[in-house]
């Protein structure tokens, strides 16, 4: 008996369906299919997590643009520099200087 990809993924589907998050199909999603970021839920997400902070809509397009930058002709690199991002965290300078820069965390 072998450990396929597919197997792998439902059982992280299911892991996860435990923790309480519901599955969706990428078939379902609405966004381009060589779209990596689902742009809008990034966006709502960032306003949403950063509104005591008063997070600007181009603060947000910044840290969106920012993840799009990294190049698609490294994935194994680019890949392990998101997640990276994702468990350590990162400081996101502000655009009115007088404010707090941003720590994102998970």
């Amino acid at each position: 008996m072998s450990f396929t990809e597919e197997k792998l993924e439902k059982a992280f589907i299911e892991l996860l369906g435990e923790e309480g998050f519901e599955y969706v199909s990428g078939k379902n999603l609405k966004r381009e299919p060589d779209e990596v970021l689902i742009v809008e839920d990034l966006n709502a997400f960032l306003k949403e997590k950063y509104e005591d902070e008063k997070i600007t809509s181009s603060e947000i397009d910044s840290i969106i643009r920012d993840l799009k930058t990294y190049p698609a002709s490294d994935l194994y690199e680019s890949n392990k520099n998101i997640m990276k991002r994702l468990s350590d965290g990162f400081i996101f300078k502000r655009e009115d200087r007088s404010k707090k820069d941003l720590y994102s965390s998970n």
